[in-house]
């Protein structure tokens, strides 16, 4: 019997939800952070706009590779979704504009933690929160299942590693910390069998333990797992 096993054809699209949860959450929680950040308080203030810098920075990658790799696809094999399509894109300038926003005050904000700049960057936050979760939510009900169906597999990872390739290789064990954090058991596991061995190792040996130090420092509690 030939127990050969080949790729699949098509794409396993929830690594996208799992990212997406993690934008999720950590974008939620920023304006609750950033809201209760005591006037004057500059060394605080740097630490959340250092991270707000991160997940912004992840965010622009993940749309960029959207807009470069996968709307030219879906227009070109599923021009009935056009529409569709042509929506996400227009989410994307105004959750950029958002951002956008959020890194000119948050500059400001880490200057000297104003308490007036402090409320007017929580308030871009909670905008910027609520539009990218309506964007995800329609991308993943909508998009993915078009993906799904008109993508091939390898089309699919060549999206996922453009997203890696701008990553800081520095900075790749606690991204993962964030993106497994608050994944369920199964969800973790899976994600770590499907990564080399090498990363897997760094991860329990070394990563796990600096993005537990990150996390405290931002979120001033022990991450659940």
């Amino acid at each position: 019997m030939n127990t050969t096993r080949t790729a699949p054809s098509r794409p396993d699209t929830y690594d996208m939800v799992v990212l997406h949860n993690a934008f999720r959450r950590h974008f939620s929680a920023l304006p609750g952070l950033v809201a209760a950040v005591a006037p004057g308080d500059v060394e605080r203030a740097r630490r959340l706009i250092t991270f707000l810098g991160e997940l912004g920075d992840g965010l622009h990658h993940h749309h960029t590779g959207e807009d470069e790799l996968m709307w030219p696809i879906l227009l070109e094999r599923a021009s009935a979704d056009a529409a569709l399509v042509l929506r996400m894109e227009e989410q994307h300038e105004r959750i950029a504009e958002l951002t956008d926003r959020a890194h000119r005050d948050g500059t400001e904000f880490a200057t000297a933690a104003d308490p007036s700049v402090r409320d007017r960057l929580a308030a871009t936050l909670r905008a910027l929160s609520d539009t990218l979760d309506e964007h995800m939510a329609e991308e993943e009900r909508h998009v993915l299942p078009v993906v799904e169906n008109v993508m091939t597999a390898l089309e699919w990872q060549a999206l996922g590693e453009r997203g890696r390739e701008h990553m800081p290789k520095d900075r790749q064990l606690v991204f993962l910390g964030f993106i497994l954090q608050g994944v369920s058991d199964d969800d973790r596991r899976k994600i770590l069998a499907e990564m080399p061995l090498p990363a897997r190792l760094a991860w329990r040996l070394l990563g796990r333990r600096v993005f537990a130090k990150e996390y405290r420092e931002i979120y001033h509690a022990d991450p659940e797992w």
